[in-house]
């Protein structure tokens, strides 16, 4: 993790000729296995995994983002606070026993003690008024299973790829950011926070809307803070009602060089909360992170079922040149496909989750059965064959068969317009379009009601 390991990538290495493979992958070591295998799996996927796109059968392979798997992490060792303690009073005495930061002392508190959300958010508004700002790798990666004197050379390496976007929603996605560029100027010019974020929102929002409601992006810290927190943006992405991914937006300063380190202690902090957060709705999924300057993304997971940490290192990033828009396009493609790709583990791991809650709860039950459970698998299976179909077709794109990619890509959107249409939950309707269909003048068609 260092700056420095990893080479940086020319133009011609971005963007090749149309023959070679656009789909990266970290340098793995062949003694890290993706997921550990002696973990108790809940609920199995509603397919098997195998090892390539040919021999898969209704879905992409497993992985650190997508592990297939719903795991149980064991929180049998989280104790209550005492009944002669107030929360505030346990967290101080915790921080100063230990001589901690308020941050150290938060990770501890949450690795020690079971309390509901609302016991989070009173410590977070009275300790932590700038959320995980100030935190340094050092002292929170102990509490992330990783070892602080490594300076993130443990950190295990993690698979990237793409998933294709069709030509007509890629061009949806040009004319958001065109008119980003419009109001925000191009990024050399974005002089504050606000700004770069509302221009890189631009990129996934499109993305973002394929999932209906079932995804939704909420701009702020998860416990309650300001939107704006020294130099960073956050945006929590909530598949059905737990947090899926967390997007960080940082200035360019912070993500380089041996600040980057503490950046990602931020991230990783910032996933363990969500992570706990996510446990007490009785929901497990890995935490998918982005972390991104606007010109370079990263992408993390945390996996606290396997007591794991994974990144990819720099992936892919914007390029724009002075009378070089074609690079902008090209870099954009590549960008947004590759968070289209994590946007979607996100929503299958989702699904996943709430299927595996409501077997359960189904098992619980006098008749065993829930209408509920049926619904959530055939979700799942269809995200899945989706995600499957879409990877498929990025991969044809990188080797040149772009008009079979592209009708490959359209049935992958169409199978994951129909998951989105089965998940038992519900959704926010297109309200304006549900009352104006745009044939006549709004006035006309609207008039008498």
């Amino acid at each position: 993790m260092p700056a420095g390991k990893k080479r940086s990538l020319s133009l011609e290495d971005r963007f090749p000729s149309p023959k070679r493979v656009q789909t990266r992958s970290s340098h793995r070591d062949p003694l890290l296995p993706p997921t550990p295998d002696d973990l108790h799996s809940i609920v199995e996927s509603a397919a098997p995994s195998h090892s390539s796109f040919t021999e898969a059968k209704g879905r992409a392979p497993a992985g650190p983002a997508n592990p297939g798997v719903v795991r149980d992490p064991d929180r049998s060792a989280l104790s209550r606070i005492p009944s002669d303690s107030d929360v505030l009073d346990a967290f101080t005495r915790l921080r100063k026993d230990g001589d901690l930061s308020d941050e150290e002392a938060f990770l501890k508190f949450i690795t020690t003690y079971d309390v509901p959300l609302s016991t989070l958010s009173k410590i977070s508004a009275a300790r932590l008024p700038v959320s995980f700002s100030n935190v340094k790798y050092k002292e929170i990666a102990a509490y992330v299973w990783l070892d602080p004197s490594a300076m993130g050379t443990d950190i295990r390496p993690l698979e990237t790829f793409r998933s294709r976007i069709p030509n007509d929603l890629f061009r949806s996605i040009c004319a958001d950011v065109d008119d980003a560029i419009l109001q925000y100027g191009r990024m050399d010019s974005h002089d504050n926070e606000e700004a770069r974020s509302r221009f890189i929102a631009s990129f996934f929002s499109k993305i973002v809307c394929l999932f209906g409601s079932a995804m939704v992006n909420k701009p702020e810290g998860l416990l309650d803070s300001e939107f704006t927190k020294r130099g960073k943006i956050e945006h929590h992405f909530y598949a059905m009602n737990s947090v899926s991914i967390v997007f960080f937006e940082v200035k360019k300063v912070m993500a380089v060089g041996k600040g980057k380190l503490d950046v990602i202690a931020q991230v990783l902090a910032e996933c363990a909360a969500c992570d706990y957060a996510n446990s007490k709705v009785q929901h497990w999924v890995p935490i998918l992170a982005i972390l991104c300057d606007g010109e370079k993304f990263d992408f993390l997971v945390y996996d606290s079922g396997s007591k794991s940490v994974y990144s990819s290192e720099t992936v892919t990033g914007l390029v724009d040149r002075a009378g070089r828009p074609n690079l902008l396009v090209l870099s954009l493609k590549e960008t947004t496909e590759y968070i289209f790709d994590f946007f979607l583990m996100g929503f299958i791991n989702g699904l996943r989750s709430f299927g595996n809650k409501s077997s359960l709860v189904a098992a619980r039950s006098k008749s065993k059965k829930r209408v509920s459970t049926d619904k959530w698998m055939d979700s799942l299976a269809k995200a899945e064959n989706a995600h499957l179909l879409l990877r498929e077709a990025a991969v044809l794109a990188g080797g040149g068969g772009l008009d079979k990619a592209e009708e490959i890509a359209a049935r992958g959107i169409d199978e994951l317009k129909e998951s989105v249409s089965l998940v038992p939950w519900k959704m926010e309707e297109r309200i304006l379009e549900s009352c104006w269909d745009g044939k006549e003048c709004v006035e006309r068609a609207l008039k008498g009601l």
